[in-house]
């Protein structure tokens, strides 16, 4: 598992609606291991680089410009890719020892299951919650597994492995099954919604489907 830092005040950046025509989708901004004059600090690690985040000025005109974070390699490519949001309907199922919730219900505190380093399933707590509404159309993808479960999200949402879900084909591998149908559609919602649970992965069920949450970097 990759040692990432949670940079949770840059965390609501994540899950900003996709670009209008005249603003074009974040990207890298220096290569991995540069210096960076917009993002704080050295970059974390090797193959990192500086990634403008998805921000205010894709919602509204006049807006002040986003920051900027550090992004893995896979991430970085990933926000290339698929830009933004990078995010969740509200209507996705989150697993919690309570049973499963709606992810538009939880807040700050409440307890979730989440996955250790080593990939044992432990109780964890949302340590951030945040939506935001969308601004024009805006596509997800809903990828169905061999074992029946499925999940709708933004195709540039984070998986466990640092892949994202807009770049799953038919025969991958993903939560312990193996994908069998991937099909893009327009957003069922008006806001998308993400949380991020403690712990050193990031990692959520969604539909019983093991992912990872935007908010970490």
């Amino acid at each position: 598992m990759l040692n990432r830092t949670v940079l949770v005040a840059l965390a609501l950046c994540a899950c900003e609606p996709s670009a209008p025509p005249n603003h074009p989708t974040p990207a890298p901004t220096s290569n991995g291991g540069e210096a960076s004059t917009e993002c704080a600090g050295p970059a974390p690690g090797p193959g990192y680089e500086c990634v403008r985040d998805c921000g205010p000025p894709v919602a509204r005109e006049g807006d002040p410009p986003p920051g900027y974070s550090w992004l893995s390699a896979k991430d970085a490519e990933n926000r290339k890719q698929f830009g933004c949001p990078i995010c969740l309907p509200g209507a996705t199922r989150i697993a919690t020892p309570k049973g499963d919730v709606a992810l538009s219900s939880l807040r700050v505190g409440d307890a979730l299951w989440t996955t250790d380093a080593e990939g044992a399933r432990v109780v964890g707590q949302v340590m951030y919650a945040a939506s935001t509404p969308l601004s024009g159309s805006h596509q997800v993808v809903h990828v169905t597994l061999a074992d029946g479960r499925s999940v709708w999200g933004s195709p540039g949402h984070p998986t466990l492995s640092g892949g994202a879900l807009g770049g799953l084909q038919p025969g991958d591998a993903l939560s312990g099954s193996v994908v069998t149908h991937v099909q893009r559609a327009p957003f069922p919602g008006s806001r998308t919604y993400d949380v991020l649970p403690s712990g050193s992965t990031g990692a959520y069920f969604a539909n019983g489907v093991l992912l990872r949450s935007s908010f970490v970097r």
